[in-house]
């Protein structure tokens, strides 16, 4: 039974690879989630989708006249 074991489990690497891993994975998300806070909450009034669309209407408006 033990052979069975180490042949199925015996190519993965040591528990702290995966303990790292697992906690560099959660790390990455953290910060990804916190810079995506950051540039909404610093994002510039031009940078908003709705006044990117009313300045687009307002070029339109001006481009036909």
């Amino acid at each position: 039974m033990i052979e069975i074991e180490y042949r199925l489990l015996g190519f993965l690497p040591q528990m702290a690879t995966f303990v790292i891993a697992v906690g560099l994975i959660i790390s990455l998300l953290i910060i990804q989630r916190v810079n995506d806070w950051v540039n909404e909450k610093v994002k510039l009034p031009w940078m908003e989708e709705t006044n990117l669309q009313q300045r687009k209407r307002m070029e339109q408006r001006k481009g036909s006249e």
